[in-house]
Protein backbone atom coordinates (compact mmCIF):
# COMPACT_ATOMS: atom_id res chain seq x y z
CA UNK A 1 0.00 0.00 0.00
CA UNK A 2 2.87 2.38 0.82
CA UNK A 3 4.14 2.03 -2.65
CA UNK A 4 1.19 3.08 -4.72
CA UNK A 5 0.87 6.42 -2.63
CA UNK A 6 4.77 6.63 -3.18
CA UNK A 7 3.46 6.13 -6.91
CA UNK A 8 0.54 8.57 -6.48
CA UNK A 9 2.60 11.31 -5.34
CA UNK A 10 5.65 10.61 -7.94
CA UNK A 11 3.14 9.98 -11.26
CA UNK A 12 2.20 13.93 -11.38
CA UNK A 13 6.33 14.90 -11.11
CA UNK A 14 7.28 12.04 -13.61
CA UNK A 15 4.50 13.10 -16.10
CA UNK A 16 5.17 17.15 -16.18
CA UNK A 17 8.65 15.76 -16.83
CA UNK A 18 7.90 14.06 -20.22
CA UNK A 19 6.36 17.01 -22.09
CA UNK A 20 8.10 16.17 -25.57
CA UNK A 21 8.81 19.08 -27.81
CA UNK A 22 6.63 20.64 -30.71
CA UNK A 23 8.41 19.77 -33.94
CA UNK A 24 6.82 19.42 -37.62
CA UNK A 25 7.63 15.91 -38.58
CA UNK A 26 7.66 15.69 -42.41
CA UNK A 27 6.59 18.61 -43.66
CA UNK A 28 5.00 19.95 -47.37
CA UNK A 29 4.37 23.60 -48.36
CA UNK A 30 3.00 25.86 -51.17
CA UNK A 31 3.95 29.32 -51.07
CA UNK A 32 3.38 32.48 -53.41
CA UNK A 33 5.65 35.37 -53.30
CA UNK A 34 6.48 38.68 -54.59
CA UNK A 35 9.83 40.75 -54.51
CA UNK A 36 10.87 44.11 -55.20
CA UNK A 37 14.05 45.24 -56.79
CA UNK A 38 14.35 48.91 -54.69
CA UNK A 39 17.74 49.34 -56.33
CA UNK A 40 16.64 48.89 -60.02
CA UNK A 41 13.85 51.05 -59.06
CA UNK A 42 16.69 53.92 -58.34
CA UNK A 43 18.75 52.72 -61.47
CA UNK A 44 16.03 52.99 -63.50
CA UNK A 45 15.49 56.67 -62.52
CA UNK A 46 19.38 57.47 -63.02
CA UNK A 47 19.59 55.61 -66.63
CA UNK A 48 18.93 58.94 -69.21
CA UNK A 49 19.50 57.32 -72.24
CA UNK A 50 18.02 54.53 -74.69
CA UNK A 51 21.19 52.36 -74.08
CA UNK A 52 21.94 53.04 -70.85
CA UNK A 53 18.29 51.75 -70.29
CA UNK A 54 18.92 48.50 -72.30
CA UNK A 55 22.07 47.55 -70.26
CA UNK A 56 20.40 47.27 -67.32
CA UNK A 57 18.92 43.95 -65.86
CA UNK A 58 15.66 42.87 -66.39
CA UNK A 59 12.60 43.33 -63.94
CA UNK A 60 11.77 45.54 -60.94
CA UNK A 61 9.63 42.93 -59.09
CA UNK A 62 9.15 39.82 -59.79
CA UNK A 63 6.19 37.46 -58.39
CA UNK A 64 5.81 32.66 -58.13
CA UNK A 65 5.39 30.25 -56.25
CA UNK A 66 7.73 27.52 -54.28
CA UNK A 67 6.27 24.20 -53.47
CA UNK A 68 9.15 22.32 -51.12
CA UNK A 69 8.84 19.20 -49.00
CA UNK A 70 10.77 18.70 -45.90
CA UNK A 71 11.66 17.43 -42.80
CA UNK A 72 12.79 18.34 -39.24
CA UNK A 73 14.90 15.99 -37.42
CA UNK A 74 15.43 18.09 -34.94
CA UNK A 75 13.88 20.81 -32.60
CA UNK A 76 16.21 23.22 -33.88
CA UNK A 77 16.49 22.32 -37.52
CA UNK A 78 14.81 21.25 -40.99
CA UNK A 79 15.99 20.94 -44.19
CA UNK A 80 13.47 21.20 -47.60
CA UNK A 81 13.83 21.41 -51.06
CA UNK A 82 11.58 21.29 -54.32
CA UNK A 83 10.86 23.71 -56.82
CA UNK A 84 10.58 27.64 -57.21
CA UNK A 85 8.95 29.07 -60.37
CA UNK A 86 9.56 32.93 -60.70
CA UNK A 87 8.34 35.68 -63.47
CA UNK A 88 10.84 38.43 -63.82
CA UNK A 89 10.44 39.79 -67.52
CA UNK A 90 8.77 38.79 -70.23
CA UNK A 91 11.76 36.04 -71.76
CA UNK A 92 12.39 35.72 -67.81
CA UNK A 93 10.38 32.97 -66.65
CA UNK A 94 12.63 31.04 -64.44
CA UNK A 95 12.19 27.27 -62.54
CA UNK A 96 14.15 26.44 -59.85
CA UNK A 97 15.86 23.41 -57.84
CA UNK A 98 15.83 24.87 -54.35
CA UNK A 99 17.13 23.90 -51.00
CA UNK A 100 16.51 25.57 -47.97
CA UNK A 101 17.67 25.19 -44.30
CA UNK A 102 15.73 26.35 -41.29
CA UNK A 103 16.83 27.14 -38.44
CA UNK A 104 14.29 27.54 -35.56
CA UNK A 105 14.15 30.06 -32.73
CA UNK A 106 12.81 30.02 -29.63
CA UNK A 107 10.88 27.76 -27.02
CA UNK A 108 10.95 24.05 -28.75
CA UNK A 109 7.18 23.78 -26.99
CA UNK A 110 5.65 26.42 -28.57
CA UNK A 111 3.32 25.84 -31.09
CA UNK A 112 4.17 29.09 -32.85
CA UNK A 113 7.66 28.38 -35.26
CA UNK A 114 9.93 31.36 -35.77
CA UNK A 115 12.86 30.23 -37.63
CA UNK A 116 15.39 31.98 -39.90
CA UNK A 117 16.90 30.13 -43.25
CA UNK A 118 19.24 30.59 -46.04
CA UNK A 119 17.69 29.66 -49.77
CA UNK A 120 19.59 28.85 -52.63
CA UNK A 121 18.36 27.34 -56.33
CA UNK A 122 20.14 26.90 -59.74
CA UNK A 123 17.82 27.41 -62.87
CA UNK A 124 16.64 24.23 -64.55
CA UNK A 125 14.77 25.36 -68.03
CA UNK A 126 15.44 27.24 -70.75
CA UNK A 127 15.32 30.92 -70.73
CA UNK A 128 16.57 33.88 -71.78
CA UNK A 129 19.25 33.93 -69.32
CA UNK A 130 21.48 31.25 -69.95
CA UNK A 131 22.97 31.13 -66.38
CA UNK A 132 20.58 31.95 -63.48
CA UNK A 133 20.61 31.33 -59.64
CA UNK A 134 19.64 32.88 -56.36
CA UNK A 135 21.09 32.89 -52.41
CA UNK A 136 18.75 34.16 -49.75
CA UNK A 137 18.12 34.39 -46.33
CA UNK A 138 14.99 35.43 -44.24
CA UNK A 139 12.94 34.76 -41.28
CA UNK A 140 9.58 33.23 -41.47
CA UNK A 141 7.44 32.01 -38.87
CA UNK A 142 4.87 28.77 -39.04
CA UNK A 143 1.41 28.88 -37.05
CA UNK A 144 -0.46 25.70 -36.86
CA UNK A 145 -4.24 25.78 -37.62
CA UNK A 146 -5.09 22.63 -36.77
CA UNK A 147 -3.89 18.79 -36.91
CA UNK A 148 -1.43 18.53 -39.90
CA UNK A 149 -2.15 22.01 -41.55
CA UNK A 150 -0.99 25.30 -41.13
CA UNK A 151 0.05 28.53 -42.64
CA UNK A 152 3.73 30.45 -43.37
CA UNK A 153 4.62 33.96 -43.20
CA UNK A 154 8.55 34.89 -44.46
CA UNK A 155 10.27 37.92 -45.77
CA UNK A 156 13.76 37.59 -47.25
CA UNK A 157 16.68 39.18 -49.01
CA UNK A 158 17.81 37.30 -52.11
CA UNK A 159 20.55 37.72 -54.92
CA UNK A 160 18.80 36.70 -58.25
CA UNK A 161 22.05 36.31 -60.74
CA UNK A 162 21.13 36.22 -63.93
CA UNK A 163 24.28 36.06 -66.40
CA UNK A 164 26.53 37.21 -64.24
CA UNK A 165 24.22 40.26 -63.46
CA UNK A 166 22.72 39.64 -59.72
CA UNK A 167 19.53 41.89 -58.42
CA UNK A 168 18.95 42.09 -54.66
CA UNK A 169 15.31 41.54 -54.42
CA UNK A 170 12.85 41.98 -51.23
CA UNK A 171 10.33 38.97 -51.14
CA UNK A 172 7.30 38.46 -49.12
CA UNK A 173 6.12 34.87 -48.91
CA UNK A 174 2.80 33.51 -47.69
CA UNK A 175 1.75 29.80 -47.45
CA UNK A 176 0.27 26.82 -46.77
CA UNK A 177 1.98 23.65 -44.84
CA UNK A 178 0.72 20.22 -44.07
CA UNK A 179 2.74 18.02 -41.67
CA UNK A 180 2.59 14.52 -40.00
CA UNK A 181 3.31 16.06 -36.76
CA UNK A 182 -0.73 15.86 -35.43
CA UNK A 183 -0.11 16.83 -32.12
CA UNK A 184 0.25 20.37 -32.58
Amino acid sequence: MKNFYLLFLIFPFLSFGQEKAAKLGTFSTLEINIGLDLAQMIRDGRAKTDYEKSQLPPGKYNYGFTAQIGVQPLNWFALGGGLRYSYIDPNYHLLYAMVQPKFFLGDPRDEEFFYLFGSMGTKINRTAADNAGFVGIGAGMVEPLSKRFGHLFSVAVEDQILDGEGSIFISLSYGIIIFSNKNL
